[in-house]
Formats: C-alpha cells, structure tokens, sequence
C-alpha cells in the first residue's frame, strides 16, 4: 500500500533539454522519500497466509462480490433507483480465520426524487427562509415578491442574494432529476471467516488517502440532510456578504466539471516508478502535453486545466504551466495553486462538504488537489489525477479542505 506523497511530488517542474536539471533530480529524491512502491507479500513475508484452491478462491470471490453488491444495492436504494452493479473481486487472502478482499465497483441510479423538492437538503434550505416551494425559473420580480412575503424584514440586497443562492443550486440539482449517472467506488472488506460464513464484516471505501467507513459515502436519515440545508441556508443569512458576487465572473463550474470527467479514468496502470495508477492516454495531451520527467505527478496540473476550461485565464508567469516558478509553480503544485487562487487572486472562498458543488475543489492540505464533480445533495462524487480517478463518492473529512468559485 502506498503512502501519500508530499506536496513536491505533486509539482510539475520542467527540465532542461538533454540533461535531468537539481531542481528534478531534488524532486525525484522527495517524491521517493515519501512513497513506498505498492507490493505483494510472499507466503513467507505475510504470517498465517493460507493458501486456497482454485475452488475455494472461486467460492470465497463469489461470496465476496454477492456481499458487496447486496450492501451498495440497499445503501444506494435509499434515494436512488438503481439500474445496475458491476462487481469485481481485484484481489482476495485469507489468514488464518481472517479473510480480506479488494473489490471495483461500478453504479449506474437515478435519483428517486421527482423533482428538486423531493430532496430533503432542498426542503431544509427552504424551511430557513420560510418557503415550501420555489420556481428558479420564473422573473427576478416575482422570485423577490416570493422571499419578502415570507421574510418582509430582509433587505433588498440580501433577497437577491438568496436569489442567486437558489437559483445556483436549483440549477445544477435540476439536471440530476429523471437522469442516471455513474459512480465507482474501490471497496475492501474484512471478515471473520467461521466455516463458511463471515461474521464481524468491515466494509471500507478507498479515498484518495487512505480508506474510510464505507457507509461515510452517503448521508444518513432524511431528517439529516434536511438539518444540513436548513444549517447551509443558516449561515447564508448569518454571512455579512451572503454571497460573493462572482469570484471570477466567467467562471462556467459546468464546464469546469466536463472537463475534468472527459479527461481522467479509473486507471488500473501503474507509473513507470511505481508510485501512482494512470493512463496518459485519457490525458489531455493534444492541448497539455505529457510531461515524461514529472511521470505521474500530475494532480495540480489536473485541476488548473479544468478551471481553465471553466474560463480562469492563463496569468503569465504567475498561472501558467511549467512557467510560473517563480511564484511556487501555481499552475503544477498544490501549495502553490492554493496560494495563487486564494491569497493572490481571492478566486476560491471555502465551502463544506454538504454544500460544495459540481466545479468547486478539494485539498488536502499541502498534499493533493482534486475537482467536485458533482454534489446532488445525497452522493458527492471527484474525479482526480495521481492516482486517476473518475466520479468516485467522498466521505466528510474533518481533514479535508472545500472551495468553490462562485
């Protein structure tokens, strides 16, 4: 299993032609500082290994994928309609009375709200202000009129602001309803195996750092989430600027989210060092060459190119791909990148898990950087470089950092 990498090995850093510059070979020898390679373990570096037929692997697989499907069906069928599950044990051992398994999962649902009302987090955002329903649709006017009958105290200024608060979240929410998506999700289970029966069942999702609870993924009870968008709309109100006028005013978070799913997959090839899984050629190279000598490092530069796509301009030498040393190489570090959209260019505002949306980003601070690609109130899902991922759930990290641009 690997360990997460430090932030330099997060930086892309040009090289001179024809000679490796320090400035690389300083990066190389971090990033090795900081890693493990992935491996297998021998019978005899791995105590109490228990070695299986061919028959018994083929029972314990099929057991192992019946479980998993059977547990994401009735965790998912909560809120969603659930089309299909493709499971696939990557890995299995057993140890003495202790089995261990490694699965990929691949969920296609649908929401089973029938309109933006339907969800809970809505319905708490609307109690806040007094409301049971709300057309983002209809005219400035009348979505003023609506407000003020229900809150005559609230200034002009704040009511619009509201306005802009909902008509944000209703418009990406809207596009979720009557539509199957994709999730995937890499899932490992851990069993007490009594004949052959497991009992004591852990199931954990793999994050980008580690694995977490499994059930961390989703939300828990209706009356939960509607607290969160009750709680969302609470600190809206209490906020001296509701919200921000646009931060970058050409920002297209819709664009930006494309762009980092069209440009990513769920890679299962391993880097030439070992360190991390992706597959260059979901990569953007015609428009962002491959650069060979920062090898899989590759997740800051990631989500600079999708906030570009989302209509963040180039900032010469301050924001610019493999040209911005000077300024802690913005565009291809995570520390940098950080800096560069906060303190220089107040681009990013922080958010929280329950509210971040599609086109916002993640951080785990001076470490990895990874785009929101969608936020339907019930499942949030990433997409990333180092290691690629594509539309996979994350759970509520305390740890973890939430921005939006908008």
């Amino acid at each position: 299993m690997r360990r997460k990498l430090s932030s330099f090995g997060k930086a892309l850093v040009p090289v001179t032609a024809g000679k490796v510059s320090t400035v690389f070979l300083l990066v190389v020898v971090l990033m090795l500082s900081f890693c493990t390679f992935p491996i297998s373990l021998s019978a005899s570096e791995a105590p109490n290994l228990v070695p299986l037929t061919s028959d018994d692997l083929a029972l314990y697989q099929l057991k192992v994928q019946s479980y998993i499907t059977d547990w994401v069906r009735n965790y998912y069928s909560r809120y969603y309609r659930v089309n299909y599950i493709d499971t696939t044990v990557e890995s299995l051992q057993v140890r003495s009375e202790q089995i261990e398994a490694l699965a990929k999962v691949h969920l296609n649902k649908v929401l089973k709200a029938k309109n933006v009302e339907g969800l809970p987090f809505v319905q708490g955002m609307l109690q806040a202000i007094g409301l049971t329903s709300y057309n983002y649709q209809e005219g400035q006017e009348e979505k003023e009129h609506l407000i003020l009958v229900a809150n005559p105290k609230f200034p002009t200024e704040k009511t619009e602001e509201i306005i802009k608060a909902l008509d944000d979240r209703y418009n990406e929410l809207t596009s979720y309803i009557g539509v199957a998506d994709d999730s995937y999700m890499n899932l490992k289970i851990e069993a007490k195996l009594k004949g052959n029966e497991y009992e004591n069942v852990k199931l954990y999702l793999q994050q980008q750092d580690g694995y977490v609870p499994a059930e961390n993924m989703l939300p828990g009870s209706a009356e939960e989430m509607e607290k969160e968008g009750f709680s969302f709309m609470n600190s809206l109100l209490g906020a001296q600027a509701l919200v921000a006028p646009s931060l970058y005013p050409g920002y297209d978070r819709i664009k930006a989210r494309d762009y980092a799913n069209t440009w990513t997959s769920n890679s299962t090839e391993l880097c030439p060092h070992g360190l991390a899984y992706r597959t260059i050629s979901y990569w953007n190279n015609s428009k962002w060459p491959y650069f060979s000598n920062a090898c899989h490092a590759d997740c800051a530069d990631y989500v600079s190119q999708a906030l570009n796509a989302g209509g963040i301009p180039v900032d010469p030498g301050q924001w610019e791909r493999l040209r911005d040393g000077g300024n802690n190489w913005a565009w291809t570090s995570v520390p940098g990148l950080k800096t560069y959209m906060i303190t220089q260019k107040g681009y990013w505002r922080a958010s929280t898990w329950a509210s971040a949306s599609a086109g916002g980003v993640i951080v785990i601070p001076n470490y990895h950087v990874m785009m929101i690609v969608k936020n339907d109130t019930v499942e949030r899902l990433y997409s990333a470089h180092t290691d690629d991922k594509k539309q996979c759930p994350y759970s509520n990290h305390t740890d973890w950092e939430y921005y939006i641009l908008w």
